[in-house]
């Protein structure tokens, strides 16, 4: 007889497993089989024997948690585990962000203050963040993507897609997705965390999960604050955030609400010219989301709102001299399907959303009876709402080793003529011997101007009313394998941006200016090498994880006399290596490096003569290291960013800190 060897699962469902509701790793069909297939004691192993490799159907358990952007990508989505939020010496999302290959995290202030998303060469106003699926973008600004209501310590993991996913996920998606997910558990426990460290900062933490047969509860707090490491640089954040989840059979209810308030010194934040800016920003979000699911038919309600308060002063001593107050009001309705039948699984998506901001200069002079007065001498007389109906249709077909996806978005606005505007997109996927992937697609997309672009006018911006929208088409292609410890995988992408939104330097004026750029090609490509060890191997001197990745971007400049602020100042080279070491039974060390290169310029400000010149940005490098013993319930641990003390800068005019040592305590 010729032993079967059981190869990998294709994709496909089976109800008893998906009725558990859990994460099923399929371990003892190897185990059960290797005991059958013994050979009697004082036997040899016969080598004549024939051997016959079968695929088995890949087990998909459909489980009714938060929504993943590994159910609708045929790429690899890149993963942050919760095991890489524990090792890592990071405070913020962006601190973990900034270590993938194809993002590029642009912070002004550290520790949460503020910074910016970029995903393969985009902008920030470019990238959509979500919270278990529900869209949190900011509609003033891509400076406040990352204004999460919740801390790192409430997030269990952190899901990214590179490149277009308008079709999938909405306009916003122009060059990618951040999915931030929390899990209530059927478990009870609490952590608990305390950490200080140099320029008196310091940071405090609570999570607790409450569980039970139909409700779990997840909630969290934290703050953290700091004096600053230079002048100007204090800062002082709040974070608290509740998810429960419960529900019966196959229906199930998660209910979210979370809040962030963050004070900061912001010096030279939005122009040198003003080093004392100041900046005051809360964002709350409710969100409540149903889930059926049953073998063959899974459906999705989603309703949410988004608020969010910017208080910016350019000189914290002089309030009066200059300041803007805006509240933004984000309020959605998604729904959303998934069929599996013998042609394959089709999503269809519908996604209302509704963007309004009252403020004191974004927006056009509102009638008296809809403007808001804000602590009796703040008057928001400005404002503006649009409206957006999204409709989405996606359909997988999968036959053998071949994976064909396509579909479509259908957006409707109140801000733009011409009725509804169509992007299309489709992928294939190749299965190869040896657990290997090779994929290819290509997507349109397309980002609309935020309020700030259309309306800011300030000292040194000025706004344009008349943007149009931007577009792309975008290719890409790859290759990937991936087991239960290693994942390799190399992409190439190239895309076609148009109406490129930007502020520009006009020379003249002697002010920056918004407009649509013609025509610019963004070409890169990235390599990704990632290693977890088995997590019951517990020997000394054991290496539980690594990483290496590398990333290359190119834009194409429109013009040499062009200065523009934000988007040919892409990473063109970036390179992240890391790991984590079991040196002894209970003590781990972890390290992190990063090496950039940035294209573009920045416009030097010499604050002696008031004058500025061009500058191109210098490559560094940077190193983060944690040191971590663990006994019993405690974990103490002290860690270390930017250990070679390197001068850096994100953003011209604003340097990054130095080295910057921490300590402190958690309680697991």
């Amino acid at each position: 007889m010729e032993p079967v060897i059981f190869r990998q699962w294709t994709n496909k469902k089976w109800s008893v497993l998906a009725s558990l509701h859990k994460v099923i790793v399929i371990a003892t069909l190897c185990v059960s089989y290797q005991m059958l297939a013994q050979e009697p004691d004082g036997t040899g192993t016969d080598t004549s024997r024939g051997r016959m490799i079968v695929e088995l159907e890949e087990v998909e358990t459909m489980g009714q948690g938060p929504a993943s952007l590994e159910e609708v990508s045929l790429k690899p989505v890149l993963t942050i585990t919760s095991t890489d939020i524990r090792e890592g010496a990071a405070t913020s999302h962006e601190d973990l962000l900034e270590y993938l290959p194809q993002v590029d995290i642009r912070q002004r202030g550290k520790h949460g203050t503020q910074a910016d998303l970029c995903i393969q060469g985009g902008t920030f106003d470019q990238s959509m963040v979500l919270l278990n699926g529900i869209n949190l973008s900011d509609p003033q600004t891509g400076h406040f993507q990352l204004n999460i209501p919740l801390d790192l310590v409430a997030t269990d993991r952190i899901e990214v897609v590179t490149g277009s996913a308008t079709r999938r996920f909405g306009t916003n998606a122009f060059a990618g997705a951040v999915n931030i997910v929390t899990e209530p558990v059927d478990s009870t426990f609490f952590n608990g965390s305390l950490k200080t460290g140099q320029h008196r900062y310091y940071k405090a933490g609570l999570k607790a999960n409450m569980g039970g047969n139909h409700l779990s509860a997840l909630a969290s707090f934290s703050t953290s604050g700091s004096d600053g490491y230079r002048e100007n640089t204090d800062f002082r954040n709040i974070h608290a955030y509740l998810h429960t989840a419960g529900g019966t059979g196959k229906l199930r209810a998660h209910l979210m609400a979370g809040v962030n308030a963050r004070k900061f010194g912001a010096n030279a934040f939005y122009t040198p010219s003003f080093p004392d800016q100041y900046e005051e920003t809360r964002t709350g979000l409710t969100a409540v989301k149903l889930l059926y699911n049953q073998r063959r038919v899974q459906w999705d309600l989603d309703g949410y709102l988004r608020l969010n308060r910017d208080r910016f002063q350019l000189d914290r001593n002089d309030p009066q001299f200059y300041q803007n107050d805006h509240q933004t009001s984000t309020t959605g309705a998604d729904a959303g399907a998934r069929f599996s039948t013998v042609a394959g699984i089709t999503h269809i998506g519908i996604r209302f959303r509704q963007e309004q901001i009252r403020s004191t200069s974004l927006g056009e002079p509102l009638n008296p009876g809809e403007t808001i007065t804000l602590d009796d001498s703040i008057l928001l007389g400005y404002g503006h709402v649009r409206n957006q109906l999204n409709w989405n249709l996606n359909h997988t077909w999968e036959k053998g080793p071949v994976t064909l996806s396509g579909g479509l978005l259908l957006h409707l606005n109140s801000d733009l003529d011409g009725g509804p505007r169509i992007y299309p997109g489709a992928d294939i996927r190749f299965r190869l011997p040896a657990l290997v992937r090779m994929y290819a697609s290509v997507n349109r997309s397309m980002r609309l101007p935020t309020f700030t672009d259309l309306y800011y006018q300030g000292p040194s911006n000025v706004g344009n009313p008349d943007l149009m929208p931007e577009t792309a088409t975008a290719y890409e292609a790859g290759v990937y394998r991936q087991d239960r410890h290693i994942h390799a995988g190399m992409n190439l992408f190239f895309r076609q941006g148009r109406d490129l939104i930007d502020w520009i330097w006009i020379e003249e004026d002697q002010i920056w200016h918004t407009l649509n750029l013609n025509r610019i090609d963004a070409f890169g490509s990235d390599f990704e090498v990632r290693y977890r060890a088995a997590g019951t191997d517990r020997r000394v001197f054991l290496l539980e994880s690594a990483f290496f990745n590398y990333t290359y971007t190119q834009l194409s400049e429109i013009s040499d006399e062009l200065v523009s602020r934000y988007v040919l100042d892409n990473l063109r080279h970036k390179f992240n290596a890391g790991g984590s070491v079991l040196l002894l039974e209970h003590m781990v060390i972890s390290a992190r490096v990063t090496a950039q290169d940035r294209n573009g310029t920045y416009q030097a400000w010499d604050a002696a003569s008031g004058q500025s010149i061009q500058k191109p940005y210098n490559p560094f490098v940077l190193l983060d290291l944690k040191l971590g013993y663990r006994l019993e319930n405690f974990f103490f641990f002290t860690e270390a960013t930017n250990l070679l003390n390197r001068e850096y800068f994100d953003f011209g005019n604003i340097p990054q800190p130095g080295r910057w040592i921490m300590a402190g305590i958690e309680i697991r």
